[in-house]
């Protein structure tokens, strides 16, 4: 899993420009960014958001891209615990997706389909 705590992950704050997020996203080479405001999650933002907030006319286009974080961002987020099993993970990976995991009330962590995949073939050896 990729954890804030251990510096693994890329956020994004909520009042970052658009811009900002997509240049992380190439950067890191990630698909989605947890949004934190003040260190508690407010949202998930991923290329589907801010392709959906920034398309359009050629005018205007700038101001899409330099729009908060917050416009496009996806704040209904479904979470799991970190104690609960794998099993757990199909189901959000079957709803496309990315496992958002909290240990009690903290935001420890994303874990992606390549994530599982990854620990399944180190489990395998």
């Amino acid at each position: 899993m990729r954890s804030p705590r251990t510096g693994d992950i890329v956020t994004v704050g909520p009042e970052e420009t658009l811009l900002n997020a997509y240049g992380r996203m190439r950067r890191s080479d990630v698909s989605q960014l947890p949004v934190l405001d003040d260190g508690k999650l407010v949202g998930i933002v991923d290329e589907s958001d801010i392709l959906a907030k920034v398309d359009g006319p050629y005018d205007g286009r700038w101001d899409r891209f330099n729009a908060p974080v917050r416009t496009a961002m996806t704040s209904n987020l479904h979470t799991l615990q970190a104690s609960q099993t794998l099993d757990a993970l199909l189901p959000v990976f079957d709803r496309n997706e990315v496992a958002i995991v909290f240990e009690g009330d903290e935001f420890i962590g994303l874990i992606t389909r390549i994530d599982l995949i990854n620990h399944l073939r180190r489990r395998a050896k």
